[in-house]
């Protein structure tokens, strides 16, 4: 059965579906299998539903079956004006709901219609090879997106979006606390609204994927320090290696011996590229030509290795009071409250175990985002 969350404001408990509209605690036994985005409210549903966002990418109004498209543009051009009315009238709707605001015949109308492409996309469209990872990524950034986070001494959201770039890795759209974006002096704006942030971060985590790619096993060290000891023998400094190796692993053309033979870049492009796109071990095939190949496969590879770290935290924190609150592409960024101090190794090991190995963590503390302290 189709459902659909009428409000996600978490006050905002009503579900539509089978033409009805019903509080969240009133459908508790019903047969839900689909819906259109992710919402922190389907978590009370204990359902884990098909998204038609992600079949879609995201295009709600282009899958509309033809016969409806016209009733649709009347009915979605009607609730857009009514909102658009609203927030010129300043209502509060962070503490009221959308059907406070819209007569039910027209809210009815509107999702009635609103299902029927959603069905429609489930029929007309195939399942994305890569949706498992879409999916981690969809439900973190919509979950991170409703959350409001203190910004220059305000309440804010984040705005993710997971199909703002070629590579899968998430970005920042529109209006929202610009988090991936951010310059380093504006991190001091950025406080927690519980006790703390705490960020765990990937050591080099786009060298340890390309190790990964290479069929090599993740040092327990700095990443750095170990290509200088193990690949160099200790001939050249640690910033003259990292220096070395990113000039080498960014540019197609360039050559190093030493480090080819313990990254094999060739190889790694023969695996993952197919002379039009590479594949990533997450699914994600992504149009290229071989001069971007290992450029795109490593920092997707990546990026995707972080959002299902980042997934799995959030299953330890569910029902506690510490939040994910923002993911960057090697990190993960929490509001942490000190009363859950006891998850804080537990939660650090979950991070770095990846697919791949262990991917070596780091973790500091701070009271804003620009003030952090390693621990």
């Amino acid at each position: 059965m189709i459902f659909q969350i009428v409000d996600t404001n978490e006050q905002c408990r009503k579900v539509f579906a089978d033409g009805k509209f019903n509080s969240i605690e009133e459908v508790q036994d019903l047969d839900f299998q689909s819906t259109w985005k992710h919402s922190s409210q389907i978590n009370s549903l204990g359902v884990q539903p098909e998204y038609a966002y992600l079949w879609s990418k995201g295009d709600l109004t282009s899958s509309c079956p033809g016969h409806i498209n016209e009733q649709w543009n009347i009915e979605s051009t009607r609730i857009k004006s009514i909102m658009k009315s609203v927030m010129v009238a300043k209502c509060d709707v962070n503490t009221t709901c959308i059907y406070d605001y819209i007569p039910e015949k027209y809210l009815r109308r509107y999702l009635i219609l609103k299902e029927q492409i959603i069905e429609n996309i489930f029929s007309s469209y195939s399942k994305p090879d890569d949706y498992e990872a879409l999916k981690r990524a969809h439900i973190l950034s919509e979950e991170m997106n409703t959350r409001k986070n203190i910004f220059d001494k305000k309440k804010r959201t984040t705005n993710y979006n997971v199909f703002g770039t070629r590579t899968g890795r998430l970005s920042n759209k529109g209006a929202g606390i610009p988090i991936l974006t951010m310059k380093k002096e504006d991190r001091v704006k950025l406080e927690p609204t519980n006790d703390l942030f705490v960020e765990f971060d990937f050591n080099a985590a786009e060298i340890r994927t390309l190790l990964a790619l290479s069929g090599k096993e993740q040092p327990e060290q700095d990443i750095h320090t170990w290509n200088t000891e193990v690949v160099a023998g200790n001939s050249i400094t640690r910033d003259e290696m990292k220096k070395r190796f990113f000039a080498w692993l960014y540019n197609p053309k360039a050559e190093d011996a030493v480090l080819s033979k313990h990254y094999d870049k060739n190889a790694i492009i023969e695996k993952y590229w197919d002379g039009e796109a590479v594949t990533t071990p997450y699914g994600r095939r992504i149009p290229c030509d071989r001069d971007h190949a290992l450029n795109y496969l490593v920092q997707s590879t990546s990026s995707d290795v972080c959002i299902e770290q980042a997934y799995k935290v959030r299953e330890i924190l569910k029902e506690r009071k510490t939040q994910i609150c923002y993911l960057l592409h090697d990190s993960i960024v929490l509001d942490f409250t000190r009363t859950d101090v006891s998850k804080f190794d537990e939660i650090q090991k979950t991070f770095s175990e990846t697919r791949f190995g262990n991917y070596l963590t780091s973790a500091s503390i701070g009271k804003n985002f620009r003030d952090m302290t390693e621990v």
